[in-house]
């Protein structure tokens, strides 16, 4: 039995991924996925532009989003490969070049430093599945370093051929006259057989999965080898969680060992905030500043973030992409971000702009400043384009807002030297006229209290381009509650299942009628179930169900599909269902249909939790599971 069948008999579990067919959704080409806004009265042309511009905005923001994230890697390896070259040859005592990796998944790669003729380096990944005892440990470790070793150039495919065991020595033809084995002892003679030093980089994949006994007997195996000649071991640690737990599992003296010489780097991209700065000041950036955004939307983003442990990067960026998406889709005025697009600016676009707070505002304004009617009802009214223009001016100004915080930065970064601070956190203290609090915390800042002062107007018209956390909006999108969220879908199927694209020339009228009468046997069981008590018996249950269903409409489309020989029943499947209906007839085939839609359907509900499992021997009735909070 070779070692990779031994290792697979070992797996408690098999992860499968199912390809799934991507389902053609009701948009045909040339059509665009945004609607008619306006009440409908919205232009195809402007819908476009609307959504062209959409398009323009998140692929120049995902651009500068995938530099800065490439920045990321790039100082990330940086940084791991000036640790794993230090000089240990100056330590007072033999001890291990310790890294830990915070926040990393085990899919951080550490890449081999420059190869030099004196030192032969060598990267020995281990990964929980691989390690079950020290015994398999050890034996994988000092194979990987006698294979990288014997051939270098060798391929990745060569590289995953199975280990030998004991008895399988003759697979590696070199390693008999060696005298070597699969222990420590080739690390011992390695000086003195290849005439190389040897650096040894122990990478130890999701750490937290690790049994913590294998893992301390490993390292202090390992701690012999220190005192070897021209030996030189490095551990890296990849950590999901954080240091205390992973010092709760392993034995004191073991700590006290890796902490002679350790390094901790957090890839979390949570170490200050330079990547979350620049990843919102490129948002800012992609709209010109012509796009605000509110107190409530930015108090939303600080506290998801500070809610996220690990990922805040990545959590910004989808706050960012979905809030842009969400104003494009459901704002009108989006479109004229770009100024250009005022010529297209018709009387639609008029009743809303009336409407505006800040417009109301100006206009009371104007009637306490004694204004002349004629001048306001020009306005209101919109004679000789006055409010087309009046609307035009303010749309080419920019905010003062944005052009103040760049001010700011500039003086924080080039004359103060402050560059650990949060750009978000300065923005909503900017928008809450509260920039004089924010900035207490750098002393130094005092000599420029006259330039930074900074208080938040109203421009009119203002609302229209703001993206603002109103009810709730982005809350309940991009985090919504499992209970309602289920529900929801559960009612309105068209939530979760688009319409499938209708294909041309082959239109099946029964199946249309169908489709269009019966929603899903999941969905019409729900209806059904809300109505019912907490108690439910199965066989009234199903009587109900069965009630409701369009009978008449399921007879015709059964019908259909058996005499139809192109529809998408199977020959053999065909057959079995014509046997049936000849023997028991249309009613009986229908009843066995309805009985095992409803079966699925009450699996379906305990799988989600809608029904509670059984717990006693009565399986007449079933209890409704009422969720009380998780």
């Amino acid at each position: 039995m070779s070692l990779n069948e031994f290792a697979e008999a070992q797996k408690t579990h098999y992860t499968v991924c199912p390809k799934i067919k991507k389902r053609k959704v009701s948009c045909k080409k040339g059509i665009d996925p945004f609607v008619k806004l306006l009440a409908g009265k919205e232009s195809l042309q402007m819908v476009n532009k609307r959504w062209v511009l959409y398009h323009q905005l998140h692929s120049q923001f995902h651009a500068q989003v995938e530099e800065i994230v490439h920045r990321v890697g790039v100082d990330m390896y940086r940084e791991i490969s000036c640790v794993l070259s230090k000089d240990t040859s100056k330590r007072a005592s033999p001890s291990f070049n310790c890294l830990f990796l915070l926040g990393s998944d085990s899919t951080t790669t550490i890449e081999l430093l420059e190869q030099n003729s004196k030192t032969m380096q060598a990267i020995i990944d281990l990964t929980p599945k691989e390690s079950p005892n020290v015994r398999m440990m050890l034996r994988r470790s000092m194979f990987k370093l006698l294979s990288a070793t014997e051939n270098p150039l060798r391929t990745k495919k060569d590289e995953k051929a199975g280990f030998a065991l004991e008895g399988d020595m003759d697979e590696l033809p070199r390693t008999s006259p060696l005298g070597i084995s699969y222990d420590l002892s080739l690390v011992q003679n390695f000086r003195k057989i290849f005439g190389k030093r040897l650096k040894l980089i122990f990478n130890f994949k999701d750490v937290d999965s690790f049994n913590s006994q294998v893992l301390d007997d490993f390292i202090v195996l390992l701690k012999s080898a220190l005192n070897y000649e021209d030996v030189e071991i490095c551990l890296v640690l990849n950590i999901n969680t954080n240091l205390s737990n992973i010092q709760k599992n392993l034995r004191q003296s073991t700590i006290r060992l890796l902490k002679k010489d350790f390094t901790v780097i957090d890839l979390s991209h949570n170490k200050g905030h330079k990547y979350a700065n620049q990843t919102f000041q490129s948002f800012l950036n992609t709209v010109d500043g012509k796009l605000n955004l509110s107190a409530e939307f930015i108090k939303f983003i600080l506290d998801k973030m500070s809610n996220n442990a690990t990922h805040n990067l990545q959590l910004l960026i989808k706050i960012l992409d979905y809030s842009l998406m969400s104003y494009f889709f459901q704002n009108p005025f989006s479109v004229f971000i770009d100024p250009t697009n005022v010529v297209n600016f018709d009387e639609n676009y008029l009743p809303p702009l009336l409407k505006c707070p800040t417009f109301m505002t100006f206009v009371e304004g104007m009637v306490h400043a004694r204004a002349s009617s004629k001048e306001i009802m020009a306005l209101l009214e919109n004679k000789e384009s006055t409010l087309e223009e009046f609307f035009t001016e303010f749309l080419v100004r920019e905010n003062p807002i944005n052009d103040h915080l760049k001010l700011v930065v500039d003086i924080l970064e080039n004359q103060l030297g402050v560059f650990n601070y949060n750009l978000i956190d300065l923005y909503y203290h900017m928008l809450i006229g509260k920039l004089h609090d924010f900035l207490q915390r750098w002393p130094e800042c005092q000599q420029f209290e006259d330039i930074l002062k900074f208080e938040p107007v109203d421009i009119i018209f203002q609302e229209l381009f703001t993206l603002d956390n109103s009810k709730e909006l982005f809350s309940q999108s991009l985090f919504p509650f499992l209970r309602t969220n289920l529900e929801n879908n559960l009612i309105n199927s068209d939530r979760m299942l688009p319409p499938a694209k209708k294909q041309t020339g082959a239109d099946d009228p029964f199946r249309t009628e169908l489709s269009n009468t019966i929603d899903l046997p999941l969905c019409q069981l729900f209806s059904l179930y809300r109505e019912a008590s907490s108690i439910i018996n199965l066989y009234d249950f199903f009587l109900a169900f069965k009630e409701t269903l369009p009978r008449s409409e399921i007879a015709n489309f059964v019908n259909h599909s058996l005499e139809e020989k192109e529809s998408d029943l199977g020959y053999e499947d065909r057959a079995r269902l014509l046997e049936m209906l000849k023997e028991n007839g249309l009613d009986c085939l229908l009843d066995k249909m309805m009985l095992v839609w409803f079966v699925q359907s009450i699996s379906e509900f305990q799988h989600m939790g809608l029904l509670k499992t059984q717990s006693n021997k009565s399986y007449e009735v079933v209890e409704k599971c009422i969720w009380r909070g998780l």
